[in-house]
């Protein structure tokens, strides 16, 4: 009896010395922010890092400003340091917030989904090409406000000679109703071409619009409303109330991927079967998600049935660029 006295206490002590060990090799998976993830024995944490011990690299220390979430892969693991917590702390799965400092750290536009493009062409030989436009892209979401804004430069020169040189700004605010799908916006483009019938262009319009279909992968939409476009300039100077009649679409593809549609067609509400149809289409595509990078595809098309003769009816865009996060 008194070496089971003896022995009992020892054994119940040498068990309990080995909590610590276990605790301190957690299996642990790291995901960081630019999307890849390591699977490692968290063996410590300091205030600014992670100390890990992988099988092939050796201990890493991971600063925790990479790292979105932590979590413990192993749950008999995770159970005995629970029970150990007296001993040894493990940190709870956390997300890393990256503060947004708004355009180029100066406040403005915060809180919003910025993109700059940038796309060049050329050609050399028995012909000289070479095309350019710049792009650039804020949009601002909230359950109550959806807020799209584009700006985009073009310019295209052949044999010397120019035959593109364009700008436009466009902006369009939607007024949600969360638990319906209608909602109410305003918005207004700006246009400047150097080859059209007119040198300026603004139009603005505003009415009621529907959400077909909303996920957190799709949007798809439809407006209907009323507005008038006035023209500066050139041959043709001229103000045209018009109707409004869109569908717009959003897709997330996958992490990598995504496509945006939309469709607007303005009847003249003077000149009956005259009209303007707006058509853009954007294929993006990351490259790199932690620098920022993707490549950009789009399509823009212009009929406009008033155009005066000798100028085409169609004005066809398509731009290959890369474009940044900002």
């Amino acid at each position: 009896m008194s070496v089971n006295k003896v022995f009992i206490p020892a054994l119940l002590l040498f068990s309990l010395s080995l909590l610590p060990v276990s605790a301190e090799a957690v299996q642990t998976r790291l995901e960081l922010i630019n999307g890849d993830a390591l699977t490692a024995e968290l063996s410590k944490e300091t205030d600014s890092h992670y100390i890990v011990q992988h099988p092939v690299l050796g201990e890493l220390s991971i600063n925790k400003s990479q790292v979105m979430t932590v979590v413990a892969t192993d749950e008999a693991v995770s159970e005995t340091v629970q029970s150990a917590a007296a001993t040894t702390t493990v940190s709870e799965p956390e997300v890393a917030e990256i503060e947004d400092n708004g355009l180029f750290g100066t406040g403005i536009l915060t809180h919003w989904k910025r993109r700059f493009d940038l796309g060049l062409a050329g050609s050399a030989g028995k012909s000289r090409n070479h095309q350019v436009n710049l792009g650039f892209s804020a949009d601002f979401d909230t359950d109550y406000t959806r807020i799209s804004s584009r700006t985009a430069y073009f310019r295209a020169k052949s044999d010397g000679v120019l035959s593109d040189h364009s700008f436009y700004s466009t902006i369009n605010r939607d007024w949600l109703r969360p638990g319906t799908p209608w909602f109410q916006f305003a918005g207004g483009r700006t246009d400047w071409d150097e080859f059209k019938d007119w040198d300026l262009r603004v139009n603005a319009n505003g009415g009621v619009g529907y959400e077909f279909a909303k996920t957190d992968t799709w949007l798809l939409l439809g407006r209907s409303g009323l507005g008038f476009n006035q023209t500066f300039g050139g041959e043709r100077e001229e103000f045209t109330p018009e109707g409004l009649i869109g569908v717009e679409t959003k897709w997330d593809m996958n992490d990598h991927q995504q496509i945006e549609f939309s469709n607007n067609l303005y009847p003249s509400l003077r000149d009956m079967g005259e009209y303007r149809n707006l058509t853009a289409f954007d294929w993006v595509l990351d490259l790199n998600s932690y620098v920022g990078v993707a490549l950009k595809l789009g399509l823009l098309n212009e009929y406009d049935s008033a155009t005066e003769e000798g100028i085409s009816k169609n004005d066809f865009k398509y731009t290959v660029s890369l474009a940044w996060k900002l």
